[in-house]
């Protein structure tokens, strides 16, 4: 057990000996882009760009408000969905009702001008529910915009509203 522990001290200590190269970035012959530790045959490589603290933070912070968004946008479609669903069975019920009950004596009604103050007030809630869905949508895509303008393309981590 001694023995290991001695073993493992000194790889610990020649390891912290060990120091980090430059970083070269080129292009190969298909254009595309080449990460190595030197400048390679032709010398035609360039020290990467290390990555710099402003550019991570617009990152994480481009990151948290698509998340955000798309919070947002999910919320907005299952309630659209469940006013969907609301308006669906109001509809049946009038049309249901629009062929004379009893308690109408019978007589019948045109079901596409008898909206109750429910049904009206569910529809007007669906219409801003659904303004608000293609707002979020706009500003989706305006962030990608910026994200893109800004990161030199689409990040990795950025998921497209579906």
């Amino acid at each position: 057990m001694r023995m290991v522990g001695r073993m493992a001290l000194g790889l610990v200590l020649l390891a912290g000996g060990a120091r980090a190269d430059e970083i070269y970035r080129s292009t190969d012959g298909a254009g595309r882009t080449v990460f190595s530790n030197g400048p390679g045959e032709s010398g035609q490589a360039r020290p990467a760009a290390p990555q710099n603290e402003e550019a991570d933070t617009f990152s994480t912070s481009a990151s948290l408000r698509r998340q955000a968004l798309e919070r947002d946008f999910r919320t907005a479609e299952r309630r659209l969905r469940e006013l969907d669903a609301q308006l669906a069975a109001l509809g049946r019920a009038r049309t249901r009702n629009a062929r004379g009950t009893e308690a109408t004596g019978g007589v019948r009604a045109a079901a596409a001008d008898v909206r109750s103050e429910e049904e009206r007030r569910l529809a007007e809630e669906r219409e801003q529910v659904a303004q608000h869905i293609v707002e979020v949508r706009g500003a989706h895509a305006k962030l990608r915009d910026e994200v893109s303008a800004r990161l030199g393309g689409t990040p990795g981590w950025w998921i497209e509203l579906r």
